[in-house]
């Protein structure tokens, strides 16, 4: 990976999904991700789709109910499922294998992270990505990735 490359993080995606932000159009460069990123923005759309089409708002009782009825489970999260892949495919943006338990665990202590923000800024490091675009400011504790505007 080069400087040139800009690391995605799932409050960009969660953005454009829910908050309808054209992030994307804000950001000139090749454009990176990885898997964790992905499993948590489909988890959390696939949640707000169940919640709305279930009328379950208590997350409990809504993975409860969810594991109970798979078949919304599969209708839900093919949708979800299409929609993510549109965009990972529109906008060309590269999925990559997330960084080791270790870089992570490396990556909590060294910035008081916590566990996923640490994968993706292990990952970042392990890629040799220098910026991520985010809306976390979590993000501003790690002392080698610049906070792309995306606002």
């Amino acid at each position: 990976m080069t400087e040139e490359h800009i690391f995605v993080d799932s409050s960009a995606f969660l953005a454009f999904f829910v908050d309808g932000v054209d992030v994307f159009e804000r950001i000139d460069a090749l454009l990176v991700t990885s898997t964790n990123v992905i499993e948590e923005v489909v988890y959390v759309l696939v949640k707000i789709k169940a919640s709305d089409v279930t009328g379950i708002e208590k997350h409990y009782d809504l993975l409860c109910h969810l594991r109970e009825n798979p078949n919304i489970t599969v209708e839900i999260a093919k949708e979800v499922i299409s929609d993510v892949s549109s965009v990972l495919d529109y906008w060309e943006i590269k999925v990559l294998p997330p960084a080791t338990y270790q870089e992570m665990f490396d990556a909590i202590t060294a910035y008081g992270l916590l566990p996923n923000d640490a994968l993706i800024a292990a990952t970042c490091k392990h890629y040799g990505i220098k910026k991520i675009a985010t809306f976390d400011d979590d993000f501003k504790k790690v002392d080698f990735l610049e906070i792309v505007d995306i606002k």
